[in-house]
């Protein structure tokens, strides 16, 4: 299994455990049902645009789940620029 399997695999249990919570991020499946969880992601913390799945999440205490935590996670940080993890991270701490 590659790391971006690995990363992909992630993002599933981020959405099971979502759907555990009583949330189900079906704009963030519909994306990752058209593009490889890594590029939606890249896509994601780039746009500048809010989404409202991040901030339902956060809303929850459930920053955990959201995929800016997933790429900064020591194992993920070698699939994304400088720049997406200063993206990633700016979201998680200015919410």
């Amino acid at each position: 299994m590659t790391i971006r399997d690995e990363f992909e695999a992630a993002t599933q249990a981020a959405i099971v455990e979502c759907s555990k919570l009583g949330y189900r991020p079906t704009y963030f499946m519909d994306m990752i049902n058209k593009a490889h969880p890594v590029e939606v992601a890249k896509k994601l913390v780039l746009s500048g645009a809010e989404q409202a799945g991040f901030q339902k999440l956060v809303k929850m205490g459930k920053a955990d789940l959201t995929v800016e935590s997933l790429m900064l996670q020591s194992k993920y940080c070698c699939l994304f620029s400088k720049q997406e993890l200063e993206a990633a991270k700016w979201r998680l701490e200015n919410t």
